[in-house]
C-alpha cells in the first residue's frame, strides 16, 4: 500500500469546513474526512513548525527528539518513519517548501529522495522571495529564498506520481501556503471585503496595524482564501492518485502542524502561548480500502505524535521503535481513554518558553521567562537589528511587547465550562494546577533523560541555499 502525508502549515481546525466552519474552505479535506476518519480533538506538540516536523517523523515529543529551538538541527540518532517503513518494503520521498523542514537540517534522513522546493531555481525565479534574516532561519548560507505556492508543491508531487512513483511508497508533503504571509492568488479572494480600505494586506509587516474589527476580518478573509486555494491544489494530487489508479490503495493523512491566532487572546500568528487556537489542529485520515475501516469521527483526544504509530499500524510494521511516544489511534489501534497531550514551544534563550498539558477536562499552561542578564539583552538587541525590526518596534511597541511579556506565568482552564480558555483558575484551584505542573515536569524530565541516551550523528553540512532560506525566513542570524 501507499501512504501520503500532506501538511498545511499553520492550519487551525476551526477554519476547516468539516470541523464546523461556516465557510466552504475545504471541499477536498472534507471529502477525505467523509471517506475516512476525522479526529475531532487532535492537538499539536508545539506552536511552530520545526519541532512538529520532527515529531511527525519520529512519533516523539520535542524533549525526546531534541529539535526544540531555532538553532537546533534534526540530528538525534532516533529512528525515523521512512526508515521504519523501508523495513516493510515502502520507498519514501519528501517535498518541503520551507527551511524549517529541510534536508539540510536533517529532515531528509531516511528518505530515498527529498526535495527542498524553496531552492528550486525555477520556483525562486517566479515566486515571492524573503531574506533569511527576517525569517529567522538558522543554518542557511544564502540571502534569499523562495516562498513556493501550493501549486508548485502539487506540480512536483503530480509529476512524481506520473513518472517516478513506485508501488508501495510513502510521500511526505509540506505546504506553506496557509502560513503568513496571507496572500491568496486571484480567484481566491472572495471572502475579502471589496470596500475595505485599511492597511492590512496579509503581509507580516502590517500585523501591528490590525486594530479594528474590519482589520481583523480582512486578515481572516485572506487566511481563508489561502486555505481554499491550498485545498484545491491538494485536490489535484487526489485527482492524480485516481488517474494513476492508486487512490484506493493509498492511505491519505492530511493535517495542520499548528494553528494561527486571530486575537482570541490578544495575539496574532503563532509561536506563543499554546491556547487551542494554536494547538487544536485538523487530522483526517483516509485508509486504504484493504483496511476495511469504515468512515467515522473519533472523539478521543489525539496528538500529532500519534501519526507515525498509526501509519506503522496501517502498513503492517510490527517492530515499532522504542522512541515512539505516540499511540496507534483508533480505529487503527484499540480505543481507550484519552491520554494527556503535551506541548513545548522554545525559540531562543532570549525569548520565553511555553508549555502545556491537556486532558479531556483540563488545560494547564506555563511560561518560563528568559534570563534578563546583560548578555542575553545584548543578544536580543543584536537580533532586533539583524532582522530589521527596529523601526517596526518604534512604530508599534505594544504589539511586540505583548508578544513576549506576560502578566501571568501559569494558567489553568476548565475546558468543560470554559472551552474558549478565558478564565484562569490557577489561584482558585492551586492543588490541581500543581498536580498538572508536576505531570508536565515529569514528562519533560523523562523526555530529556531519554534524549541524553541517544547518540548524535556528526554535525550536518548545511548547504548554502538552505542556510540562506533559513536566514530569509528569519530563523538564523
Amino acid at each position: 500500500m501507499n501512504v501520503l502525508i500532506y501538511v498545511l502549515d499553520a492550519l487551525r481546525a476551526d477554519h476547516v469546513a468539516c470541523y464546523g466552519y461556516d465557510r466552504d474552505t475545504t471541499p477536498t479535506i472534507d471529502r477525505i474526512a467523509e471517506e475516512g476518519v476525522r479526529y475531532e480533538n487532535c492537538f499539536s506538540p508545539a506552536t511552530w513548525t520545526k519541532p512538529v516536523g520532527a515529531s511527525l517523523l519520529t512519533g516523539a515529543y520535542p524533549p525526546l527528539h531534541g529539535t526544540r529551538s531555532r538553532e537546533d538541527v534534526f540530528d538525534a540518532d532516533i529512528t525515523r518513519l521512512p526508515e521504519t517503513l523501508s523495513e516493510v518494503g515502502i520507498t519514501s520521498t519528501g517535498f518541503s517548501t520551507m527551511g524549517n523542514v529541510s534536508a539540510s537540517i536533517g529532515y531528509g534522513r531516511g528518505f530515498d529522495t527529498y526535495r527542498d522546493l524553496y531552492k528550486d531555481s525555477d520556483i525562486v525565479a517566479k515566486r515571492q522571495t524573503r531574506d533569511t534574516d527576517s525569517e529567522e532561519l538558522e543554518h542557511e548560507d544564502r540571502d534569499e529564498i523562495a516562498l513556493p505556492r501550493a501549486e508548485d508543491l502539487s506540480d512536483s508531487v503530480v509529476e512524481w506520481l506520473e513518472t517516478d512513483a513506485r508501488d508501495d511508497f510513502f510521500a511526505f508533503c509540506w505546504s506553506i501556503e496557509t502560513h503568513m504571509p496571507y496572500d491568496p492568488p486571484e480567484g481566491y479572494r472572495d471572502y475579502t471585503d471589496p470596500e475595505y480600505d485599511g492597511p492590512v494586506d496579509g503581509q507580516r509587516d502590517t500585523l501591528p496595524d490590525v486594530e479594528t474589527d474590519a482589520d481583523l476580518e480582512q486578515l481572516k478573509a485572506l487566511y481563508d482564501g489561502g486555505i481554499s486555494y491550498n485545498d484545491d491544489e491538494l485536490g489535484r494530487i487526489v485527482d492524480a492518485l485516481e488517474t494513476q489508479g492508486i487512490y484506493d490503495e493509498t492511505m491519505i493523512v492530511v493535517l495542520g502542524d499548528h494553528g494561527d491566532a486571530f486575537n482570541e487572546h490578544d495575539r496574532l500568528t503563532h509561536g506563543h502561548l499554546p491556547y487551542d487556537e494554536l494547538i487544536h489542529v485538523p487530522l483526517v485520515v483516509k485508509p486504504a480500502t484493504e483496511s476495511g475501516i469504515e468512515p467515522q469521527v473519533v472523539e478521543e483526544t489525539a496528538c500529532l505524535v500519534d501519526v507515525p504509530a498509526t501509519v506503522m499500524s496501517a502498513t503492517g510494521v510490527t517492530d515499532v521503535p522504542e522512541t515512539v511516544e505516540g499511540r496507534e489511534l483508533p480505529p487503527f489501534g484499540p480505543p481507550g481513554s484519552s491520554a494527556p497531550v503535551f506541548s513545548e514551544t522554545r525559540f531562543r534563550d532570549v525569548y520565553p518558553s511555553f508549555y502545556s498539558v491537556r486532558t479531556d477536562e483540563w488545560k494547564y499552561m506555563k511560561v518560563d521567562e528568559p534570563n534578563r542578564d546583560v548578555g542575553t539583552m545584548l543578544d536580543t538587541v543584536k537580533q532586533i537589528y539583524q532582522r530589521g525590526l527596529i523601526w517596526e518596534i518604534v512604530r508599534n511597541p505594544r504589539y511586540y511587547l505583548e508578544r513576549y511579556l506576560h502578566d501571568e506565568n501559569r494558567f489553568l482552564y476548565d475546558l468543560n465550562n470554559d472551552p474558549d480558555e478565558q478564565l484562569n483558575l490557577v489561584d482558585e484551584q492551586p492543588e490541581r494546577a500543581d498536580e498538572m505542573e508536576s505531570l508536565l515536569a515529569t514528562w519533560m524530565e523523562e523526555g530529556e533523560r531519554r534524549h541524553e541516551r541517544l547518540s548524535s550523528v556528526d554535525d550536518l553540512d548545511i548547504d548554502h541555499k538552505t542556510s540562506e532560506q533559513l536566514k530569509q525566513l528569519g530563523y538564523v542570524e
